[in-house]
């Protein structure tokens, strides 16, 4: 997959969440399966073996939200999120997107850019699009930088001209 292509949100976070509830509904279908099977059970043997059965209390626990302020409008705030292998480096990127015509849909669009030594521009290396309709919405997006470190700024173009670039921040291994 080349840096420059589409990239979707990551959501590392929910992986976590789905795991623990796949392996509390396993122990509830175990658990259940078990009552079945001591219920049959309990029809051949004595009254004794069908009240030794326990009651099974599941839980399970989502991980904590990462909650975090939207920036000010007309600004873009970058926090660096959990690592989840080595240089692995995921972003939460936010900023607040203003409709002036909430009747109309508006589209936006971000850009991850890597400033490059040997050009000294910086270079498009991720992108992803959407939009909304409405008076304002605080945009997310969620890149990813992998084996590749070095200086990156957030892009938020919307339409009807209106850009905004974040701080340059440093991605490193």
């Amino acid at each position: 997959m080349s840096p420059r292509s589409s990239v979707a949100p990551v959501v590392a976070s929910g992986t976590a969440s789905v795991v623990k509830l796949l392996v509390a509904t396993l122990a509830f279908i175990g658990a259940y399966a078990g009552v079945e099977t001591s219920r049959g059970a309990s029809a051949q043997a004595p009254a004794s073996a069908a009240a030794q059965a326990q009651p099974v209390t599941l839980s399970s626990k989502s991980m904590p939200a990462t909650t975090l302020k939207a920036p000010a409008a007309g600004t873009i705030a970058v926090s660096a999120l959990t690592v989840s292998r080595p240089c692995h480096r995921p972003y939460l990127i936010q900023s607040v997107v203003d409709n002036p015509r909430p009747d109309s849909a508006v589209s936006y669009g971000w850009r991850l850019q890597r400033w490059s030594t040997t050009t000294r521009t910086w270079r498009t290396y991720l992108t992803s699009h959407s939009g909304f309709a409405g008076r304002s919405q605080t945009a997310e997006w969620q890149p990813s930088v992998v084996d590749n470190p070095g200086w990156y700024r957030a892009e938020l173009a919307v339409s009807g001209g209106s850009r905004l670039r974040s701080a340059k921040f440093l991605v490193s291994c």
